[in-house]
């Protein structure tokens, strides 16, 4: 199971998650993800990471795209069974990424 908590989606088995990744390079051919850092203890690990790109095709749940670059970090909790991710759910801030391709201004500003 492949899990976007922001975006709401969970990918379940090879194929969707497969489909899942298609979507967001046409989304975001830029698509980049840089590691921050790991944790793994057992079964469990952690990886904090920073997505950047930009948004060139429609992203699931997104308005139309905008051409904007953003920057965005993120959390990944995976789970591991015989050496092979059994469960992955990302943890990153829609209203960041929102805010910087121009979709979302914070009411306190």
């Amino acid at each position: 199971m492949w899990e976007d908590v922001a975006l709401g989606l969970v990918n379940r088995g090879k194929k969707e998650v497969k489909a899942y990744f298609k979507t967001m390079f046409v989304a975001v051919p830029d698509l980049r993800f840089e590691v921050q850092s790991v944790f793994v203890e057992g079964d469990w690990g952690v990886c904090e990471w920073l997505m950047t790109g930009t948004q060139a095709g429609d992203f699931p749940g997104l308005p139309s795209a905008v051409g904007k670059s953003f920057s965005v970090r993120g959390v990944s909790v995976i789970q591991l069974q015989n050496g092979k991710i059994s469960r992955n759910s990302d943890y990153w801030n829609m209203a960041t990424l929102l805010q910087q391709v121009g979709l979302y201004k914070p009411m306190n500003t």
